[in-house]
This record gives C-alpha cells, structure tokens and sequence, in this order.
C-alpha cells in the first residue's frame, strides 16, 4: 500500500463527520498514523482543513493563519440553542424581510464588533467547556471581539442569507447568524456552512476523500514555503 507522509495536505471536509473521525479516514488512505490538523470544524460544517502528515506534525504548533473565509446560509425565522440548525429549535416565527433590510445592516458586522461566544462552544469557563455546562443548563455569558474584513452579499430568498464571509481565526459564524438576527428583530440560525479559504489557501486547490480512495496523492500537497 502505498504511503503518503511528511506532507502538509490540503482536504476538503464533508458534511456529518467530526474533524477527528475525518482524520482518521485520511490516516486509514495514507497509511501514516501520524496525522494532525489546524483548525477544527464542527460536523455540519464543510471544506477546507489543513492537515500534517508524518514528521510534518512536529511543525504544528508553529502554523498560524490569521485569516479565514467561509461560505453560510442563515436561515431567518428559526432559532436553536446552540445557533446552528443542528440544534434544539427554541423560538420559530413568520418573518418578512426584505434584500433592503438586509444590505442596510450588514456593515454594521464588518470591522472589529464584540461577538457573543455561542453557549454550545468549545471555549472553557474555568477549565469546563461551555457547551458541557450548557448541557447542564448552565449557560455562560461571554464576548470576544474578533475582526470581519468583509462581508459579501451573495443572495437572498424564501427567508435565507447566502454571504461570504472573510475574517480573523475565531470568529464564530454562529454567532454571526444570531446577532444578524438580533439586529433585524428576528429570529435566525446558521443553517450551512463552508470554508473556503484558510489564510493564501483555496479550497480549488484542496483534495477529497474519493482521490486518496483511488490512491491519487497528487493533490493538495502543500510545501512549508508556502
């Protein structure tokens, strides 16, 4: 079986699978145990995830990218506990929203804004991770400011938000959604979501799953110039 290793690797996510489940998929493909990533995604989330391979691991810790770009769909009239459509609906309601009403707003989203921390979050309140205290019923009010660089409007219909988003490494587009939402006195989740972008790296130059199944390791190779 052939093996692909010391490698940085571009793949593209899909959805319904957790970051870690994927990776040992892609560790199965290559045949290489050794095997780590940059930037979790949740399950509902789709596309681009940096990942080392090999000897490559070790250089981890000093990957950073400060910049992100993801493509989501945010559904208005409904609202979830965890403010994604993979939760517990909490409130639906009739909406009438206008494109107007919509490109009114957004700027007021793209700067640095203080953006309320989801309660179904990985971030810790005194070493416990919010979304196990949440499920407790503890619910942890937190903010973090956090940078939009831009915010592109991509389309509007039957109550859904089509927007490509670029921003700094952890902002929550979660939060994004429900704080649209606010903005416009309405209820709203995020309903997908995609990354496309992970600092000068492009989903289009990503690999799958279906080529490593077919042993093509030609695709998505990343060399540590880059």
């Amino acid at each position: 079986m052939e093996k692909l290793t010391d490698a940085f690797l571009l793949i593209s996510k899909p959805y319904g699978i957790t970051s870690r489940k994927f990776l040992n998929e892609i560790r199965n493909l290559v045949n290489e145990k050794r095997i780590g990533h940059s930037g979790t995604l949740d399950p509902m989330a789709t596309g681009l995830l940096f990942v080392a391979l090999g000897n490559f691991t070790r250089l981890l810790p000093y990957v950073s990218f400060d910049t992100k770009e993801y493509f989501i769909e945010i559904v208005f009239g409904i609202e979830t506990d965890t403010w994604d459509i993979t939760g517990k609906v909490i409130k639906e309601q009739k909406v009438s929203l206008s494109e107007n009403d919509i490109l009114k707003i957004l700027p007021k989203f793209v700067g640095e804004i203080n953006q309320k921390i989801p309660f179904f979050s990985a971030k810790k309140w005194n070493g416990i991770e919010f979304y196990k205290l949440a499920r407790k019923g503890t619910f942890i009010e937190a903010f973090k400011k956090v940078k939009i660089y831009g915010i592109e409007y991509c389309g509007f219909h039957n109550n859904r938000l089509l927007l490509r988003v670029n921003c700094e490494s952890g902002a929550y587009m979660r939060s994004l959604a429900y704080e649209l939402g606010l903005a416009l006195e309405v209820s709203a989740t995020l309903s997908a979501i995609t990354r496309t972008k992970i600092g000068p790296f492009s989903i289009k130059d990503a690999t799958t799953l279906g080529h490593l199944k077919r042993g093509d390791f030609s695709r998505g190779i990343v060399s540590p110039q880059s």
